[in-house]
C-alpha cells in the first residue's frame, strides 16, 4: 500500500511534533526535579529559624524551657521519637513538638 507524498509529509510532520512535545515534557520534569532538590535545604532552614525565633520569643521562660522547645520542634520535624526529658526542658519540648511536623 503506497502512500502519496502529501500523506507521508503529513505523517512525518505529526510524528516529529509528537517527538518534540515528548522532549519538552521530559525537560520540564527534569527541571522540576532539580528545582525541588535545590530548594529543599532552604525550606528546612526556614523551619529551623522559625523554631529558634518562636521558642526564644516566649517571655518569662527559662533557658531550659527554650532549649527544650527548640529540641522538640527539631525532633518532630526530623521524625525522631518523642523524648521530652524532665522538668522545664520537658515543658518546652512539649510546646516545640506541637509546632513541628513530621
Amino acid at each position: 500500500m503506497l502512500q502519496s507524498p502529501k500523506q507521508v509529509q503529513y505523517l512525518y510532520r505529526h510524528a516529529n511534533t509528537r517527538e518534540i512535545m515528548d522532549n519538552h515534557i521530559n525537560l520540564l520534569v527534569i527541571t522540576l526535579a532539580v528545582a525541588s532538590i535545590a530548594l529543599t535545604p532552604m525550606v528546612i532552614n526556614q523551619n529551623a529559624n522559625a523554631a529558634s525565633h518562636y521558642c526564644s520569643d516566649q517571655t518569662g521562660k527559662s533557658n531550659a524551657w527554650i532549649e527544650g522547645c527548640k529540641q522538640g520542634w527539631y525532633d518532630h520535624d526530623h521524625c525522631l521519637s518523642y523524648n521530652p526529658g524532665t522538668g522545664e526542658v520537658a515543658k518546652g519540648y512539649k510546646v516545640g513538638w506541637s509546632k513541628g511536623s513530621c
